[in-house]
């Protein structure tokens, strides 16, 4: 059985089925440990505001969905299916902030799935600039489970270096569904974080190279987020657009992910596990290390 096939089943295994509104709000509440009362004044409205949309009574005014979507962190496009007369049904996780519109999530199952044929000027897609998109990446981290997470002047400065790898993907109304962040660091500090000498917030501006003559080139993936598969797609045809055009003699593709699924995809594409499952006295080390190229994955694509 595909590695790819498990990790599609289990993010569908991960996320509930959604048909009213009420269900979200109460589920929504609880997952932030909010009273009513307290939800009611994150979002400035009556308590008994909350309680018709608990009752399905009332529904969210236009007024209130940005600021539901973005205060709860919630992807636009399920409150968009719910927040209705006539609801959509949705399937989505609230730990992971992914979604899908039915229970199989995608119908094609195979990394190849991930072609090349994703236009290169995609409008959604624009350089990690602003500070909002900064404190996305940073949310998302800390969504992860990341304890440790790398210091923000340091992404800054890869924006600079590789921009064409530090990405955000925006939905069709304009929030946030993904992003990929990914630093141009020295070989002589991926070995330290691969020995475990250094964790990833002790990187510094001066872990960075901007010199592609290094041998080999590291492309260190610090984050990668997609609330959905077609935004998954989007993203990982970005990452592998950009191998396959540059054809990089010498480099490696490394880093640490806090997520058991997403190694499976990223294993389909041929890289390896270094270290995983890490001592809990060793902490900050509790994700799993990865490695190698995405050459294979492209000739066998090509």
């Amino acid at each position: 059985m595909s590695r790819f096939f498990i990790y599609i089943r289990g993010i569908i295994r991960l996320m509930k089925k959604y048909e009213r509104l009420s269900e979200l709000v109460k589920d929504i509440r609880k997952f932030n440990n909010l009273t009513q009362g307290g939800l009611a004044g994150l979002l400035k409205v009556d308590t008994r505001t909350v309680m018709r949309w608990e009752s399905d009574d009332s529904l969210l005014k236009n007024n209130k969905v940005k600021e539901f979507a973005e205060k709860l962190f919630i992807p636009y496009q399920v409150i968009h299916n719910l927040n209705s007369e006539r609801p959509i049904t949705i399937y989505f996780s609230i730990k992971n902030r992914t979604y899908s519109f039915t229970s199989s999530a995608v119908k094609v199952i195979d990394p190849s799935w991930f072609n090349l044929d994703l236009p290169k000027d995609n409008e959604r897609i624009h350089m990690i600039e602003s500070k909002e998109d900064i404190e996305f990446v940073e949310r998302i981290q800390i969504m992860q489970g990341n304890k440790f997470p790398m210091w923000k002047e340091v992404f800054k400065q890869s924006v600079k270096i590789i921009p064409d790898l530090n990405l955000v993907l925006l939905d069709q109304a304009g929030f946030f569904a993904g992003h990929i962040s990914i630093i141009p660091l020295k070989y002589t500090t991926y070995l330290k974080l691969k020995s475990k000498e250094i964790k990833e917030n002790e990187i510094s501006i001066t872990d960075l190279t901007s010199n592609f003559g290094e041998k080999p080139f590291v492309f260190y993936y610090y984050s990668l987020y997609a609330d959905s598969m077609s935004s998954t797609y989007c993203l990982m045809n970005r990452i592998l657009t950009y191998f396959n055009d540059r054809k990089f003699k010498d480099y490696l593709f490394a880093g640490i992910t806090f997520r058991d699924s997403k190694i499976a995809l990223l294993k389909e594409m041929g890289l390896k596990e270094v270290w995983d499952n890490i001592n809990a006295d060793e902490v900050g080390f509790e994700g799993t290390l990865f490695e190698g190229t995405f050459d294979g994955f492209l000739n066998e694509n090509a």
